[in-house]
């Protein structure tokens, strides 16, 4: 198979900072450890993530989404360039959204978010309008991790203009207005974000996930929706339930996984796998990138190799 699409990711961009060092003695100052840095690089995260893992299974792939005007938005803007992705960033008076994770040891020691929320719907939804008018491709993908670049504005731009031109549009939600996704082909929740939506703890059972799944397919009038559950796997409602299960992992790193779960379920649609198959593959591909330090993108060989 070789049928290589166009595919327009658009969401919440970040840059995901790594500094690693060495861990020896705690600090006089407070009792924490010191870690002495010996080295640090910077990995594209958020819907960047989603891009670059695109890119890296061998997909065309366009970012559209928001950074500010700073270093770390010319990092990200290098980044996209030397992993092929079209850049259609939005450039804005705001903090390029940046996640600094400490290591030592092979362990996280912290993590420093700097990010500021984006409320320029016009701004936004006129550069979405350019984009969409030149976009080919008969895929979309929404990564929303609720820092505004996807509001409701946004989405009702982008579900319009998809429904006439007959593009899918798979979405990873974020926070509790899901009205703002209604007529999506597919969405891909996790089970912290159900239990968000619906302000209840959830079991994570089949019966109790197939439930609540079934509601947010009808009541958003959603073809397809996904939820993953961590080690128990998947849960796919479409007109019929079918359960996924994990395969058992030692983990490394969860930063990324979903990211990874959503680009190869839309890298092989587009390849003409049928969808069951391709979430079967893209639990695979979940569960492999969790094996790896840091935010990992899955190459095509990588994928193939899965079973």
């Amino acid at each position: 198979m070789n049928r290589t699409k166009d595919v327009l990711v658009i969401g919440d961009v970040m840059l995901d900072q790594y500094l690693s060092g060495s861990t020896d003695r705690l600090s006089p100052e407070a009792p924490v450890p010191v870690v002495k840095i010996d080295s640090q690089f910077s990995v594209l995260g958020g819907a960047a993530n989603v891009a670059n893992n695109l890119a890296a299974l061998g997909a065309k792939v366009s970012l559209l989404g928001v950074v500010g005007r700073d270093d770390n938005a010319r990092i990200v803007n290098e980044l996209l360039e030397s992993k092929g992705i079209a850049n259609q960033l939005l450039d804005v008076d705001i903090y390029t959204t940046v996640k600094t994770r400490v290591i030592s040891r092979n362990q996280q020691m912290v993590r420093v978010d700097r990010e500021q929320l984006f409320d320029d719907d016009d701004a936004f939804v006129d550069h979405l309008s350019g984009v969409l008018s030149f976009f080919k491709g008969d895929a979309i993908i929404v990564s929303d991790y609720a820092k505004g670049v996807c509001s409701p504005a946004a989405m009702k731009s982008i579900l319009t203009w998809a429904s006439i031109n007959n593009v899918k549009v798979l979405i990873d939600p974020k926070g509790t207005d899901w009205s703002k996704y209604e007529g999506a082909f597919l969405i891909k929740p996790n089970v912290k974000e159900l239990e968000e939506l619906f302000n209840t703890k959830i079991e994570n059972t089949n019966d109790e996930i197939a439930q609540f799944a079934k509601e947010i397919k009808q009541r958003y009038n959603i073809d397809h929706v996904l939820v993953t559950r961590s080690e128990e796997g998947m849960t796919h409602v479409h007109e019929e339930v079918l359960h996924i299960k994990s395969r058992k992992v030692d983990i490394y790193d969860l930063s990324g996984a979903g990211d990874t779960v959503i680009a190869v379920l839309v890298y092989l649609i587009q390849q003409g796998e049928d969808i069951s198959i391709a979430i079967n593959k893209a639990n695979q591909a979940g569960s492999y990138v969790i094996t790896k330090p840091n935010t990992y993108a899955i190459s095509n060989s990588e994928l193939n190799s899965l079973n």
